[in-house]
């Protein structure tokens, strides 16, 4: 990466030093965690277009509190019988971490697709439920595993700074998957979320291809997690997303907009980060916060 050096304004922002160490020269220590964050937030983001326009945030925001509960359940029962899981150790090729984490979020998007038809028991109070009990039994648990308090930064608020090639690896062949599955039945995931009348006239069965949406959500969710925290993975389902629809009303340009302003706040965060010693997780939000600005300017300002 020496040649790096040579390129006038890039050099003068990548030999920014930090502890006595340049941002360049900490870039193989970082690669991973620079990667993992990206991916993250690139199929986050795209994901958030369809969370944001379905009005579903929250539910979002509840599979991110049950995956991490997956994750502070593992570490709690590993603890049981004298296994750690921390610091992205794995335990054969996957670690049970990240199983138990996908297996809770992927019985909680099951849950959050069905239509209830009860009125006494409604959809937004499953998905508040969803919300706050898993978030309160996180801390609950980690509060109580005293060799592992420092995992509830982790699971909240991201370690990206060191994530692992299996992470790493597991992260990339998820997104990849997720956009495949995506790439594939567009137009179906188009018309089951806005336009089901549509989606039944043409012989989509609109509620099988949304839970088939759910499940996209509860596996990018779940994997990123476990790489790079819960509250960053909430920010991009909802910050690049509507930064995107404030700035423009075409569908597929939105879906650009929101992975291209998700993907450099995660790498604009993660410099940030390194610069100013800040969370990473933290950073990458409070960056993609500002590209909430150019739409909220064109809504209020040009109106």
């Amino acid at each position: 990466m020496d040649w790096l050096r040579h390129i006038p304004l890039l050099s003068r922002l990548l030999l920014v030093e930090s502890n006595g160490m340049s941002f360049l020269d900490a870039m193989p220590l970082l690669y991973n965690g620079i990667l993992a964050c990206a991916l993250a937030a690139l199929v986050s983001s795209f994901l958030g277009v369809f969370i944001v326009l379905k009005r579903i945030v929250f539910v979002s925001a509840a599979l991110s509190q049950v995956s991490a509960l997956g994750i502070a359940i593992s570490i709690l029962i590993g603890l049981f019988f004298g296994i750690h899981f921390g610091e992205g150790e794995q335990n054969g090729f996957i670690s049970v971490p990240a199983v138990v984490s996908f297996i809770f979020a992927a019985l909680a998007a099951l849950l959050l697709a069905i239509q209830v038809g009860e009125r006494k028991i409604t959809r937004e109070s499953i998905v508040g439920i969803s919300y706050v009990l898993p978030a309160g039994l996180v801390l609950l648990i980690l509060d109580k595993v005293a060799v592992e308090t420092h995992e509830i930064d982790n699971i909240l608020f991201g370690n990206a700074v060191f994530v692992s090639g299996t992470q790493l690896f597991l992260l990339a062949l998820a997104s990849f998957f997720i956009l495949a599955i995506h790439a594939l039945l567009h137009k179906e995931f188009i018309f089951s979320s806005f336009d089901p009348d549509s989606a039944r006239a043409m012989g989509i069965k609109a509620v099988a291809f949304n839970q088939l949406l759910y499940f996209t959500f509860a596996l990018a969710i779940s994997i990123s997690i476990s790489a790079i925290g819960a509250l960053p993975v909430f920010s991009f389902m909802v910050i690049p997303a509507t930064a995107a629809l404030l700035l423009s009303d075409h569908l597929n340009r939105v879906f650009w907009l929101a992975t291209l302003f998700g993907v450099f706040s995660a790498f604009f965060g993660f410099y940030a980060s390194f610069v100013f010693s800040l969370p990473t997780g933290s950073a990458m939000l409070a960056v993609s916060s500002f590209f909430l600005l150019p739409g909220l300017v064109k809504r209020f300002a040009f109106r």
